[in-house]
């Protein structure tokens, strides 16, 4: 995992003062990444309701994957971070959430993606043959491989102790039968290969079949949102009302003022088109509510019913 950070460089009026956040380096958390990195560097907070100081604390930025962040979290090597589902609801008697935010959707997610040479009654098919199908999952996240099991048994009534899944690193070029999730979906959905330019060649999928994880899981809980990810923390009083003003703060600016910009730099990065983007980061839903806590709810319930958690 890479790791980097970034420090407030102030003084401090308390040198236990440190907050270390983890950051998930992935498109659909661009919209709190791109402010939060502003606001730290310009030691500014827009958020006259705090009666907590910024210049009370440092933070320091600690970028990776989902399964490194909850890693991180898990062992108290960072403070806070934004973690999947399923981390959470294995650790949730140890930690608390920040309130109001979340990677959630209401339906199609867009980057979280089973993609198939087969349907799924096909799988079934092959079951009921006596045959045990073989599914590709994703390293980079346990909530979304847990998403798919669910639906698996619950929606298209499969046996998923008679599916053999094997975990892969990197986009899976070839495979059939692939869970994708983050920017590796988003953009072989698209067809754009990674890290491209916008001119360089598109490349072209082997997958007749792709389900939106979101879309589907929308369906099964009769309209309830998934949450894919949390922040979840280890604060005091103080410093969780500090970076929940911060993450707040960032939110707003994120959908609102610095959209454009956000979209302007993640398209020159990765080649995906402007209007691509736009749609995505609408797609996506940022809140956390009682809604948002039925389908966490609901979510465990499932988990635990089939022995995932």
């Amino acid at each position: 995992m890479s790791i980097t950070e970034t420090q407030m460089s102030r003084d401090f009026h308390d040198a236990s003062g440190l907050i270390k956040l983890g950051e998930i380096s992935y498109i659909n958390c661009e919209i709190f990444n791109y402010p939060l990195n502003k606001i730290i560097q310009s030691q500014y907070l827009k958020d006259e309701s705090t009666e907590t100081k910024e210049d009370d604390f440092k933070i320091e930025i600690n970028t990776g994957v989902p399964n490194d962040l909850n890693k991180l979290f898990e062992e108290g090597l960072i403070d806070a971070a934004p973690i999947s589902s399923f981390a959470y609801l294995k650790i949730k008697e140890h930690c608390k959430l920040l309130k109001r935010i979340s990677i959630s959707a209401f339906g199609k997610v867009k980057s979280v993606l089973f993609l198939s040479s087969q349907n799924l009654k096909e799988l079934k098919s092959l079951q009921e043959n006596g045959l045990k199908p073989k599914i590709n999952v994703s390293e980079e996240s346990a909530s979304s491989v847990g998403l798919l099991k669910i639906l698996l048994a619950e929606k298209y009534n499969l046996d998923i102790k008679n599916i053999e899944f094997i975990k892969f690193s990197g986009r899976g070029e070839g495979l059939p039968n692939k869970l994708l999730i983050g920017d590796k979906a988003l953009l072989e959905a698209n067809q754009i290969s990674e890290f491209s330019t916008p001119n360089e060649e598109i490349l072209s999928s082997p997958c007749e079949y792709i389900y939106d994880l979101g879309e589907e899981w929308f369906d099964l809980s009769n309209g309830l949102p998934m949450v894919f990810g949390v922040w979840a923390h280890k604060l005091d009083s103080k410093k969780e009302k500090f970076l929940q003003s911060l993450l707040l703060a960032a939110k707003t600016m994120g959908l609102n003022q610095d959209i454009d910009e956000i979209i302007n730099r993640v398209s020159s990065k990765t080649g995906l088109k402007k209007e691509i983007l736009n749609d995505y980061f609408q797609t996506l839903n940022y809140d956390f509510t009682d809604e948002h806590m039925q389908g966490l709810n609901l979510y465990e319930s499932y988990l635990n019913k089939w022995s995932l958690i």
